[in-house]
């Protein structure tokens, strides 16, 4: 039938179904979407076969009008009530054109903004009213939803003020009934956690995905007591910057802290102590559950523990019922281990209710392993916490809990103090008096009331510093290598040690590598065997019960709970009145000074000789520096903005990839997954071996590749995560997959999608050097590293003695220029290696390099580093071999004095990594990264890639070739920045982190140390223990590291250590540092030690014509070989006399190093020592050379005594070993031959004095 004309009537049915849709509208309370929706469920009232015709103009509808009426009724509502609310001018042609192109309600609403639909005229209604109808619906079914920022959100009231959270802020929602799948009977409160924005987008979506991941497990769990997840939403902003949110069941009750103050008076009964050991209870499940999630010993560590996340819901007995809430700290493992291996990464856990371990540090079970280690026995003593507050709140009310609090002070539960050398930990003095007293208390005796039998528990099993052995596993030990690196006594009949007695290092033992199947067109390099572990002495075990496990915490409770006496084990009658002002002299606050009383006798608190409270002095705080902990972020906002750039230059290079079809059901599953917050899917190791040997399925064979890699062919099934855009083995392993999308793709960036390249671009060519010439350009607007052009002093730094002019692009010739003081511009430098045979500037060739040398005829590893100074718009090439004359009529020696200067006042360095000598080159073909295309299910859906990761600056920078020389390392941690070409890609090192060629950006603690422009500016206000540690590992490292020379070794570091001393502010020299009044750094310093992995030290001869002449016997410089340190815990001892050639009473002292003083010597007081006196575990001796010639008896000069002691005789000293030796004059001096520690009683109280030369 045709459409008649308008009429009033007409347009007032429009205007009746536009009033009923007002009337029907509800407003969301939500801050960021403060707009009215229209509840789902409303069209299905107001849509009427009798109002469509009226609106439409139907009267009598013909066969074609009466299957649009059915369209628009069964499947077109929502388009329909839009027509109309937005005044479409024509809604029936709109209707039929949705019908005619088969969309309906479920392709809206639009996010495309290049829809087929934008021209039409109705587009713009369309897009501007749309979200009215769509408001977000929320299913417990599904744990994710992602949202466009136009959502709406069905939050009809808010209540109440926000709380806080770990990582983020909670709100009292309450939500449209029919915006829940399945609906609700009436709207509810929910809670909705905003997970908090910082500077780190990735960062926050990986914690949202994380704690998303927790979550789901806990519901899977089924546990009455842990708070119920309702779902997870993210809102997509239209220019980046996501918000993240989760949702939860709403604690009407508030938390347990809450409970406390809003009944300060408890009446005690049976029914309450019966209900509050039933919520214990339930507490003790939970726990158990996350603790043990399978057979294998995985599970989930809380992490935070507080009475603020036990939350309380008021339905159920006479407190509720208390569940644990807040999971965003949750640490998940994947299978049994006595603790983490390495630090714990959580940020924001509570540190009144921390553990003591967190302070004092766990005792590594081999060399090298990490002391700050969590395990799950971090949530018992929280709970121990927890559980004691709990009780002193049932027996003495709010007013007692204050008291508790206020005596316990701002700290932890426990405290710690300095015993032999050694921070331990007991539990806090008040919480110990609290105890006692609450145990003579009628109402909690042991074994006969329940609040007795409660406290007991958290008193011997909760509460407790010391853990269990193997910390609660059934972990069976684990075969190590002996150690054999020192001399330990073990309590058999020994007499004063010599050198010969030590026994040097075994080789490390073989391991066999599974050989890999054959894969068609991936290649793939097997794991690399384990390293062995050493093990350290173990230390005699603490007397007294351990910490409990959470399955012993629920046993115990079950105990409790299940006790079938009278009323009185419940609750006894109090023989008098207790209240917490009457309770005895302990807890009368007046009369208590801070922390330290005497409960029964009132007597001060003194501080016995084999304690020592720990004072505060200097700073040792220290962070966590590990070499392997590298942070991984996608890098997608800097990558779109380059990659748009390079479009705009016409200089990004296209290319073909194709989507793979050949996918086995299991990869169909994990291509329409990936993407989902927490993914992770376990594949059969026999499956996915079979799969990929007969080639059924592409992804199968990348992942069975990077299984290989890994070294997990052996195991029963591989598990994959995605943490942000990369895939790893476990949730705590190794990233091994990358999730790219194509930057030709222009998409905005995403938190699980890295934007970059699937295949690296030609070394060299045109997109290669602009990505290049973007990072530098990037850092001289965004950074402070471009070089200042002044010296370390503050004066303008002058031009390289000589440089080689690199002309201009197309030039055939490049010249070496020798520069005069006059002179300017800016240079690029080359750190390379040389090789068995190279090119350089003699005296007989240096005036035909000055005149001019062919580019042709130019090593290629030079002629690639012309190739990029051209391509970075710079003239100048500074290379060693070329601008140092060399030889023995060569100025090297001057030269290596500028050294400082040519590195770090370079425009940048180049670090041709991948080049092994100066023929090899860098810009060559890189080796090619394996990867699958996918394309996911449903319209409009894009391709990504799964890409082997190839981001390890470790491996290929760090621990390359090129840097296993010690000149490079100076020359490294001097540059401002470097290029570094390696075979698998270039990276850009700056004081901002280090850049991928794929995008990715890392950053590490340890690494940023060397990567400072201004090194070593991180030490200027780090703290004292940052400071030792940082240049332990700076020497450490550099004592590894290869040299043409051995006699090189003072000088290759020389510019480091004078950048320290001024830096540090401190004396110094020969890798030695003296701080004056504060002994620690100068002792600390010549406490290093043989290195774990060296047989043997073996002293360097230094020649005439070596730039140093002379280096001490106490310097590790004076060695070839790897070096340690001894680690004597922070504060903890003191430090004896020791004059160094710096102090103020060497009548010849110098501010650092003059390499050619002769006689340059340490005085300390050497004494007589013998092992035989020591037990297991009290000593241990580690000689520089332990296979030498036979020498004469050694002595021992102690460095330092342990704070503490319970007696002189125990007292653990560190020492230096000394030997006399026939000086020049054949006048005796001594020298060092070793280092250790031993108990005194092994000690000489007298001793002489002596010159260490």
């Amino acid at each position: 039938m045709a459409d008649s004309d308008s009429s009033d009537e007409e347009e007032t049915k429009e205007q009746c179904f536009r009033k009923s849709l007002s009337f029907a509208q509800k407003k969301s309370t939500f801050e960021r979407t403060c707009c009215y929706f229209i509840p789902e469920g409303v069209l299905s009232g107001l849509v009427t076969v009798q109002t469509i015709k009226d609106v439409l103009h139907i009267a009598n509808p013909t066969p074609a009008e009466d299957e649009l009426i059915d369209f628009v009724k069964t499947r077109a509502s929502k388009v329909f009530a839009i027509a109309l609310w937005a005044k479409v001018e024509n809604p029936k042609r709109m209707m039929a054109y949705f019908k005619s192109k088969n969309l309906d309600d479920n392709d809206l609403p639009i996010t495309d903004p290049n829809s087929i639909w934008s021209k039409r005229s109705w587009y713009n209604d369309l897009i501007e009213h749309q979200w009215r109808f769509y408001a977000a619906i929320f299913s417990t079914a599904k744990y994710n939803l992602d949202l466009e920022e136009s959502c709406i959100l069905p939050f009809t009231s808010k209540g109440g003020d926000d709380g806080r959270g770990s990582f983020g802020v909670v709100s009292k929602y309450l939500v449209h009934r029919n915006h829940m799948e399945p609906a609700l009977q009436d709207d509810s409160y929910f809670a909705v956690k905003e997970i908090q924005a910082t500077e780190d987008a990735q960062e926050v979506a990986e914690h949202w995905e994380k704690e998303v991941k927790a979550l789901r497990t806990m519901n899977r769990l089924d546990q009455e007591h842990i708070v119920r997840f309702i779902t997870a939403f993210r809102r997509r902003r239209q220019h980046g910057g996501d918000e993240h949110y989760l949702m939860f069941e709403w604690a009407d009750g508030g938390n347990l802290r809450n409970l406390w103050k809003n009944m300060p008076s408890p009446t005690l009964t049976a029914p309450l102590v019966k209900d509050v050991i039933k919520q214990v209870l339930g507490l003790a499940k939970a726990l158990d559950a996350a603790h043990n999630l399978n057979a294998t010993g995985a599970s989930y560590r809380h992490g935070d523990l507080k009475p603020e996340n036990i939350l309380v819901f008021n339905k159920g007995g006479l407190i509720g019922t208390l569940k644990i809430g807040d999971w965003g700290e949750a640490r998940e493992h994947g299978q049994a281990t006595e603790m983490r291996p390495s630090k714990t990464t959580a940020k924001y856990g509570t540190r009144r209710y921390e553990a003591p371990e967190v302070e004092t540090g766990v005792t590594p079970k081999w060399l090298g392993q990490s002391t700050k280690r969590r395990s799950r026995l971090y949530d018992i003593w929280a709970m121990g916490c927890i559980t004691l507050e709990l009780t002193i709140w049932l027996l003495y009310g709010a007013e007692g809990l204050g008291r508790f609090d206020r005596e316990l002070g701002f700290g932890s539960f426990y405290q710690t103090s300095v015993v032999n050398g050694r921070k331990v930990a007991q539990v806090h003095d008040a919480a110990v008096r609290w105890m006692d007293q609450m145990a003579e208390d009628s109402r909690c005796q042991v074994g006969s009331t329940a609040i007795g039998d409660l406290l007991e528990l958290v008193r011997t099993a909760l509460l407790v510093v010391k853990l269990p052995r193997r910390l609660g596993t059934t972990l069976s030990d684990i075969p190590e290598r002996s150690r054999t690196d020192s001399f330990v006594d073990s309590g058999m009949n020994a007499t004063r040690v010599t050198p010969q007695d030590i026994v040097s290092e075994e080789s490390a033992i073989d391991s066999t590598v599974q050989p890999a199947i054959d894969i068609p067109s991936f290649s793939f390099t097997p794991a690399e065997p384990e390293p062995d572990k050493i093990p350290v002495q173990p230390e005699p075990e603490s007397r007294g019960p351990a910490r409990c496990l959470a399955t012993d915490f629920r046993t115990r409770i079950e105990t409790i709970n299940g006790e079938d006496e009278d009323e009185s084990y419940w609750y006894a009658q109090p023989l008098d009145q207790h209240r917490p002002g009457d309770l005895k002299g302990s807890f009368s606050l007046s009369a208590l000074p801070p922390l330290l009383s005497d409960c029964d006798s009132g007597e001060g608190y003194q501080a016995q000789d084999r304690e020592v409270s720990i004072q505060n002095g200097n700073d040792y705080g220290t962070p966590e520096l590990d070499e392997n902990d590298w942070k991984y972020q996608s890098g997608n906002e800097f990558a779109s903005a380059m990659f748009e750039s390079l479009q705009h230059s016409d200089t990004l290079e296209s290319s073909d990839r194709t989507v793979s079809n050949r996918l086995c059901d299991q990869c169909l599953q994990f291509r329409n997954e990936v993407s989902s917050p927490g993914f992770a899917i376990s594949y059969e190791t026999h499956s996915l071996r079979a799969s990929a040997s007969e080639r059924k399925c592409d992804l199968c064979s990348l992942l069975w590749q990077v299984v290989i890699q890994n070294g997990r062919v052996d195991s029963q099934a591989v598990k994959f995560e995605r943490t942000g855009p990369f895939l790893r083995l476990e949730s705590t392993g190794p990233r091994i997959l990358s999730i790219v999308r194509d930057p030709e793709q222009m998409l905005p960036p995403t938190s699980e999608f890295q934007t970059g390249f699937v295949r690296l671009p030609e070394a060299g060519q045109s997109t290669h050097m602009e990505v290049i010439k973007y990072w530098l350009n990037d850092c001289d607007r965004q950074h402070t590293c471009k070089p200042l052009g002044l010296a370390a002093d503050g004066d303008k730094v002058r031009l390289p003695t000589r440089l080689i002019d690199v002309g201009q692009s197309g030039d055939n010739t490049v010249r070496l220029w020798a520069t005069t003081p006059k002179d300017s511009g800016e240079w690029i430098a080359l750190s390379h290696r040389w090789g068995s045979q190279h090119l350089s500037t003699t005296t007989k060739t240096l005036q035909s390099h000055l005149n001019g040398i062919d580019l042709n005829s130019l090593p290629s590893t030079f002629k690639d580093a012309v190739t990029v100074t051209r391509a970075l718009g710079r003239r100048y090439l500074w290379i060693d071999s070329l601008c140092v004359i060399q030889g023995p009529d060569g100025d090297f020696k001057t030269e290596a004095k500028r050294m400082e200067d040519v590195y770090s006042g370079a425009y940048c360095v180049i670090a041709a990594s991948c080049a092994i000598n100066h023929f090899s080159g860098f810009l060559k073909q890189r080796k090619g990264r394996n990867y699958v295309g996918l394309s996911p299910e449903g319209k409009g859906q894009t391709p990504f890639y799964v890409c082997q990761t190839i981001d390890n600056f470790k491996d290929h920078v760090l621990d390359g070739d090129l840097n296993r020389r010690g000149w490079v390392y100076q020359e490294h941690a001097l540059a401002r920045r470097t290029l570094f070409f390696t075979e698998h890609q270039t990276y850009f090192e700056c004081r901002d982190g280090v850049r991928c060629e794929t995008s990715t950006k890392l950053s590490n603690k340890l690494a940023a140390f060397l990567g400072d422009p201004d090194f070593p500016h991180i030490l200027y206000n780090a703290s004292q223990g940052e400071k030792i540690l940082r240049y332990q590992e700076l020497y450490r490292e550099y004592s590894r590291l290869g040299l043409s020379e051995p006699y090189d070794r003072p000088t290759a570091i020389d510019g480091l250590q004078q950048r320290l001393l001024r830096t540090m502010r401190v004396s110094g020299g020969f890798g030695v540092f003296d701080e004056g009044v504060t002994r620690g750094l100068l002792r600390r310093s010549l406490l290093w030690r043989r290195g774990i992995d060296t047989p043997s030290l073996s002293r360097i001869h230094f020649p005439p014509q070596s730039v140093v002449s002379t280096v001490p016997s106490w310097s590790w410089m004076a060695y070839t070989g790897g070096i340690d340190y001894l680690q004597p815990d922070f504060g903890c001892y003191e430090w004896e006399d020791l004059q160094s050639p710096w102090s103020p009473k060497t009548p010849t002292n110098v501010s650092s190093t003059d390499y050619n003083l002769a006689n340059i010597a340490l005085e300390a007081i050497a004494r007589e020592y013998d092992l035989g006196a020591a037990v297991q575990g009290e000593g241990e001796l580690i000689f520089d050379t332990p296979n030498g010639s036979a020498k004469p008896d050694t002595l021992c000069v102690v460095l330092g005594k342990a704070k503490g002691s319970p007696s002189p005789e125990t007292q653990r000293h560190y020492i230096l070993m000394i030997a006399a030796q026939r000086g020049r004059a054949g006048s005796r001096v001594y020298e060092r031959v070793g280092t250790g520690f031993l108990p005194g009683k092994c000690i000489s109280p007298s001793g002489f004095k002596v010159k260490i030369q």
